[in-house]
């Protein structure tokens, strides 16, 4: 039996022995029971069983697991990924907004004025806010110490005493430093994390609709079934590495890669929709920083320019197929939305306006440090290409190297002028065959552009995108270069519908039995990011656990 169980030899709290190297189940597991019915329905036998299995085990997945170890509840958290690396919350920035003593009534008018209607019930949304001021004192029950500070004032449509804060005594904007503590606390309670089993299927029963268990495929890809006692609990993230879904509901035939982990697929879509899901806020993109497009399809994940202010340092500009600037370049960072403008559309020509799109730059430039150091700098570790190396360095995600070896490979045109910079520029059109793409763009329409900006930052004004004065350096003289960039996001934020108790909702808004998403699978953020994930991931993590090991087992009678 795989265990994956914790690096500590004690269950903090609990009184009870770890499994041991012949892998006794943990926290009082049956294991490998038998089906106790004939219902067809089930399983001849399952693989293991806790009163809670637990897909996902990221923020919110790794939240739910410590609440129930805590309570003596038992549970196993069934993980994709072949390591305990935090899922969206490994990768992300690591700030937890919260309201702790916050009128609830005042936080709901903010919120729903973010949310922009798509909030289904909103009683059941302020007991959710109301319910979520548990947190700081859930952080510090537990160990986990946050630098709290006010933020109700920082530019942000925000309540008054917003709080906000990182983990205590680590240095930079990085998430992995917040799972590392909570991963921490879940191996001292001994938390069962099964490593490489990727969910696959929900056991339902038919009659009563009830969620019985889940159905996986292990690290072999044999198939193994897990009974759930009391309850589901889908922890598994986003959609942002599944173009499909993307296409589908975003930014159609247009790529947008994640910061985050490529295990977030979508895999949670198919489970809840097939027993009865409804689903809620699929055009919630969290934006972030532009890409480099080439590396970032190699990586299967975003190779991330600079994440704020623009692209440093600032003697750059931004440049369609046409030759042409058409955004303003220092708002191209994360949580902007500014350069979405690259997604204009062309309704009689049935193409996008301005893509592809490319950064456009001079020897100061390239000289100055790696492209994809934006990924990956210390301090600023919110990628999974920067985590991974990080933790990695050995065998890097990327093998990016030199900016020259980024010319090799393709990822950067060059040209000693701007009109043989142009006739070397190459790319594909979304949606288009290959006999379409770019070979060569207009070198006299780049050349007139570079002139016209050049002027625009000597005289430190942009009128035609109101770039600021100290983020426009003009371009020296050649050789120049160039890189296609792409759209990056954060996460998403669609998923099935819940209520205030991270119950999953079917479209007559009635629970879904024994069932619960949490994080950003269906996060509450309808359209501006008004929660954070963060936030939203422990909270939703802690109050569905909590609901959830209140129910009596499905088969108690």
């Amino acid at each position: 039996m795989n265990t994956d169980l914790s690096r500590r030899s004690f269950l903090k709290g609990a009184g009870l022995a770890m499994a041991g190297a012949a892998g006794v189940a943990t926290v009082g597991m049956a294991g490998c029971s038998t089906a106790s019915a004939s219902e067809e329905w089930l399983p001849s036998s399952w693989t293991d069983e806790a009163d809670l299995i637990i897909v996902g085990y990221g923020g919110c997945g790794s939240t739910a697991a410590i609440a129930a170890a805590d309570a003596g509840v038992s549970a196993i958290v069934l993980e994709k990924s072949a390591e305990r690396d935090g899922g969206s919350t490994g990768c992300s920035g690591g700030h937890i907004h919260t309201c702790a003593e916050v009128d609830v009534d005042e936080w709901w008018t903010t919120f729903n004025h973010g949310a922009f209607g798509t909030v289904r019930n909103e009683e059941d949304m302020k007991e959710f806010l109301q319910k979520t001021q548990q947190l700081p004192a859930w952080c510090e029950q537990y160990g986990i110490n946050i630098d709290w500070v006010d933020e109700s004032n920082d530019g942000h449509k925000r309540p008054k005493e917003y709080q906000g804060g990182y983990v205590s005594g680590r240095d930079g904007i990085v998430g992995m430093y917040l799972f590392e503590e909570l991963d921490e606390v879940a191996e001292d309670y001994g938390v069962d994390v099964r490593l490489s089993n990727r969910a696959t299927r929900l056991i339902q029963n038919p009659h009563t609709k009830e969620i019985c268990g889940v159905v996986a495929e292990g690290p072999d890809g044999q198939e193994l079934t897990y009974k759930a006692n009391k309850a589901v609990l889908l922890c598994c993230g986003g959609y942002e590495n599944n173009p499909w879904i993307q296409y589908n509901y975003n930014n159609p035939g247009v790529r947008v890669f994640g910061w985050g982990t490529p295990n977030n697929e979508g895999d949670g879509f198919a489970m809840a929709q097939s027993v009865g899901a409804d689903l809620w806020h699929m055009h919630g993109l969290e934006w972030a920083a532009l890409c480099y497009k080439l590396p970032s399809e190699e990586a299967n994940c975003s190779i991330s320019t600079d994440a704020t202010d623009g692209i440093t340092p600032y003697n750059y500009l931004i440049v369609d197929y046409n030759g042409k600037r058409f955004m303003k370049e220092d708002r191209t960072g994360a949580h902007d939305m500014e350069h979405q403008f690259g997604l204009d559309f062309d309704a009689k020509a049935c193409d996008y306006r301005h893509l592809p799109f490319f950064l456009v730059f001079d020897q100061e430039f390239f000289d100055a440090k790696p492209l994809w150091d934006g990924s990956g700098r210390a301090g600023i570790i919110n990628t999974y290409a920067g985590v991974y190396n990080y933790h990695h360095p050995e065998e890097p995600w990327l093998e990016w190297g030199s900016n020259e070896a980024a010319i090799e490979k393709g990822w950067i045109f060059k040209g000693d002028t701007l009109e043989e910079l142009a006739a070397n520029i190459k790319a594909e059109r979304p949606c288009r065959t290959a006999d379409e793409a770019i070979d060569g763009i207009d070198g006299a329409a780049l050349a007139a552009t570079v002139a016209q900006y050049n002027e625009y930052a000597a005289a430190g004004d942009d009128p035609e995108f109101s770039r600021d004065a100290k983020h426009m350096l003009p371009l020296g003289d050649g050789p120049y270069y160039a890189t296609e960039l792409g759209f990056s996001s954060i996460n998403t934020q669609g998923g099935p519908v819940r209520n205030q108790n991270c119950q999953t909702m079917s479209p007559a808004y009635e629970p879904i039995p024994r069932l619960y998403n949490c994080g950003e699978f269906g996060s509450f953020n309808g359209f501006v990011y008004c929660l954070g994930n963060i936030f939203e991931a422990l909270s939703s993590g802690m109050i569905a656990a909590q609901h959830a090991m209140t129910l009596e087992p499905w088969d108690a009678n």
